[in-house]
């Protein structure tokens, strides 16, 4: 199998951020992801850079950032900045906005204002003038380019990755269709701009665990199961495969997920609604690669033949490095 790794944080203490992408890099992931939630989890560009200074190969950036609480030239000097400490190793990552917002009582961006977002961090990067909202922006000192990563779910948001950025990071999950769908939306979105799908970087945003069974590996993910569950719910007109006689608990996850307790780890309130739903297994089947090393080696060979080829794993459970350890030696050293 020809596969490639990424892993993604939600900040803590940066000394222990350090620590963790020192050790994905060690163990031969190829990028890392933080986590942008002011609320909830520690400042995103404090932690890239105590994780860019801690290591010398592996990529590092936001995971994904947004366009209300990190103005353009806010997001672009900050990721200047960092090439600089790390040249040729820092990416972008943005979205429409997720728990950052909805914890400070705004509401996710339309693919419109996402699309100037873009279009104006590329920019300013590059060191040129943007017009963004009536104003020219212009940072004087930049002089760079980087590659930009549109976190997508719907096809709209896909199309749109496909049509503006560099890459790709999908998260609604896997199966035969799903990808398909997928990709055929990224093409139809490349084709606008001139592009084929093979242009495009795409990763695979899934939750990964490897224990010596299922139940284990399955109980420290929950939470990353909980936050799926309420992206399927929240954007039902958008979303497909879905079968019907699960929207109803879908939309109960939905009504009780709390933001407050966003993909943190432990028995929180929304790995309760996981527990409570029934749903477990569909949606571990659908987000997740999770079980023993055999288990995530079954998976990985489906997935391939799928088309999945990078695959990008939330890892927010506290046993970060162990788990990078495991996996790096009983899963990524018997596929490559």
């Amino acid at each position: 199998m020809a596969l490639t790794f990424g892993i993604s944080f939600a900040p803590n203490h940066p000394k222990e951020v350090a620590e963790w992408c020192r050790a994905a890099e060690d163990c031969g992931f190829e990028r890392v992801g933080l986590v942008d939630s002011q609320s909830i989890y520690r400042e995103l560009y404090v932690s890239c850079t105590a994780g860019a200074q801690a290591t010398q190969t592996v990529k590092i950036g936001p995971r994904v950032t947004n366009a209300l609480t990190r103005h353009p030239t806010v997001t672009a000097a900050a990721l200047v900045s960092m090439a600089e400490l790390a040249p040729g190793r820092i990416f972008a990552g943005v979205g429409t906005g997720d728990s950052a917002l909805i914890n400070i009582g705004l509401r996710p961006i339309k693919l419109r204002a996402l699309g100037e977002f873009v279009n104006c961090i590329r920019g300013l990067m590059r060191g040129e003038r943007v017009l963004y909202q009536g104003s020219e922006l212009h940072l004087t000192w930049s002089g760079t380019d980087m590659p930009i990563y549109v976190s997508a779910h719907g096809p709209k948001t896909l199309e749109f990755a496909g049509q503006h950025a560099d890459g790709v990071i999908y998260g609604d999950g896997v199966g035969k269709e799903i990808v398909k769908d997928a990709l055929t939306a990224v093409a139809a979105g490349a084709a606008k701009a001139g592009r084929r799908v093979e242009d495009l970087d795409i990763w695979w945003g899934l939750c990964g665990n490897v224990g010596n069974s299922r139940e284990e590996a399955l109980r420290q993910i929950k939470m990353l199961l909980a936050a799926k569950a309420n992206h399927l719910a929240r954007f039902p007109d958008q979303n497909k495969h879905v079968p019907s006689e699960f929207r109803e608990v879908l939309e109960r996850i939905h009504k009780g997920y709390s933001y407050l307790e966003h993909q943190k780890p432990g028995e929180t309130t929304n790995a309760r609604l996981v527990n409570e739903s029934g749903l477990e297994n569909y949606l571990a089947d659908r987000y997740a690669i999770v079980g023993t090393p055999e288990d995530c080696l079954l998976r990985l060979r489906e997935l391939e033949q799928m088309g999945v080829r990078k695959i990008w794993l939330n890892v927010h459970f506290d046993a970060k490095i162990g788990f990078m350890k495991r996996w790096s030696r009983e899963v990524m050293a018997k596929i490559n």
